[in-house]
């Protein structure tokens, strides 16, 4: 018994079923791995972009911290003295240097600006965040 071909169609012009050949199956396995390799080139600068943001904010606390401390402080007190002070635990927790920097009469008279300077890993190092606030004479009890 013999098959029929259907009407209208020869043996030559068939296109065969098989699924997939080698090749095929070659190229979207490299596609597809370029595509992780891509994926995984992404993951270690979202890790440090995390770590980065945490430092931030653990320094943007510390700074806050001194700085409502300071802004307690009676105008005459020692720790508002014009000049540079550190902080009496030196280092922080987590490496962080605290310190401050303190103008008189800026932004005017009776007034002192005093600049919070929070840095990590080391007194110099490249993490900086700095916090400004103005004490005022006011604050004298």
């Amino acid at each position: 018994m013999q098959l029929q071909e259907p009407a209208g169609e020869t043996a030559r012009h068939r296109i065969p079923e098989r699924g997939f050949g080698l090749i095929e199956l070659a190229i979207a396995l490299v596609v597809l791995a370029i595509g992780v390799l891509g994926l995984a080139a992404v993951i270690p600068a979202g890790t440090r972009s995390t770590a980065k943001s945490g430092e931030v904010t653990r320094a943007s606390e510390m700074a806050s911290q001194v700085a409502e401390r300071l802004l307690a402080t009676p105008y005459s007190h020692a720790e508002l003295d014009p000049g540079t002070h550190n902080s009496t635990t030196w280092p922080m927790s987590g490496n962080y240097y605290v310190s401050w920097f303190v103008e008189a009469d800026q932004p005017i008279a009776a007034c002192k600006r005093v600049t919070v300077r929070v840095r990590w890993p080391s007194p110099a190092g490249p993490g900086k965040t700095d916090l400004v606030i103005v004490s005022p004479k006011a604050n004298e009890p």
